[in-house]
């Protein structure tokens, strides 16, 4: 590396999220480790994110644009890399905003030897019902692209991220989630976790946005759902890093679900009942909202959710020949 080249090359895929991406651009300039470009990977947007791009070029910022068809964050991810001419791959998405020193911490476990390391991931407020985020307090296994490191070399020797794997993998809801890339990232940090070393850094911190309620892509999303058991069927460790009890994906309250259809199923109608009572009050005590007549008012949302993705499990479950409940 020549003293003009950045030590770290920030890939971020954007289609649509000009305002986001915005405020994701002034949180990467205001990083404690300095030596970075960032390569913004315009996936055919409509909103003009370029115009952020150029400029932040203007101003002095070491800020690239890529354009790319259209085809999804994949391959703009992929493109990015092609682009980025820094020996160490940081990767964050359009509506994250890291810390100041989520840079330098992902940098200090690459340069101390590790091959991959993931961050932690937070909420940027609080989320009310039916909200979407992400939250990522651990080592899941899962080397999400909105706080990921890799080594440059690492990357490259691993092939980089799959094109084909959400086809692969069953997560098949729809054109619109295909092009957000589901599983690929998994895949390839544990490619490279087998290979190499792998580290986990707390202190490196993004804040995931949080999105309004969408009933019809939260149901979307929930049905992605069937698609771990395939993804467990690849990365057995998964059920170490990522799942309850070695089974369970998400929270165990669902599993009164998965006995009441059971005890319905078989005739048991007065069991099945209580199991789907149980469920109810169950997740009617883990909604978090300001009164009860909003808890009321998102309960039937929740439980549909809850059941679509139950419903993905078991089907994934059997064409996988593997068991994620």
């Amino acid at each position: 590396m020549t003293a003009s080249e950045p030590r770290v090359s920030v890939v971020v895929p954007v289609r649509d999220r000009r305002a986001l991406l915005r405020r994701l651009l002034d949180a990467l300039a205001r990083q404690t480790a300095t030596d970075h470009e960032v390569v913004v990977v315009d996936d055919h947007s409509r909103d003009g994110p370029e115009e952020e791009v150029l400029a932040d070029a203007r101003a002095g910022r070491c800020v690239r644009l890529v354009r790319n068809p259209g085809t999804g964050a994949v391959a703009a991810r992929r493109a990015g890399v092609d682009a980025a001419v820094a020996p160490l791959l940081a990767f964050t998405d359009s509506d994250c905003v890291p810390e100041p020193g989520w840079l330098a911490a992902g940098l200090a476990r690459l340069e101390a030897g590790a091959d991959v390391v993931q961050g932690v991931t937070r909420p940027l407020r609080r989320p009310r019902p039916l909200e979407r985020t992400v939250a990522v307090d651990r080592d899941d296994g899962l080397y999400a692209t909105c706080n990921v490191f890799y080594r440059r070399t690492a990357y490259d020797a691993a092939g980089g991220f799959d094109l084909d794997a959400e086809v692969r993998l069953g997560f098949r809801p729809g054109s619109r989630l295909r092009d957000l890339g589901l599983g690929e990232d998994t895949l390839l940090g544990w490619r490279v976790r087998r290979a190499g070393t792998a580290a986990f850094a707390p202190d490196a911190v993004v804040h995931h946005h949080v999105f309004e309620p969408d009933l019809v892509e939260s149901l979307r999303r929930a049905w992605t759902a069937g698609a771990f058991p395939s993804l467990v069927r690849e990365v057995p460790e998964l059920r170490d890093t990522l799942l309850a009890d070695r089974v369970i994906l998400g929270d165990p309250a669902r599993l009164s679900l998965h006995v009441a259809a059971l005890a319905l199923v078989g005739g048991r109608r007065r069991l099945g009942a209580a199991a789907l009572a149980g469920w109810a009050v169950g997740r009617a005590r883990q909604v978090q909202a300001t009164s009860w007549q909003r808890k009321a008012a998102s309960l039937p949302a929740l439980l549909a959710i809850d059941a679509v993705a139950t419903a993905a499990l078991v089907a994934g479950s059997v064409r996988a020949r593997t068991v994620v409940l």
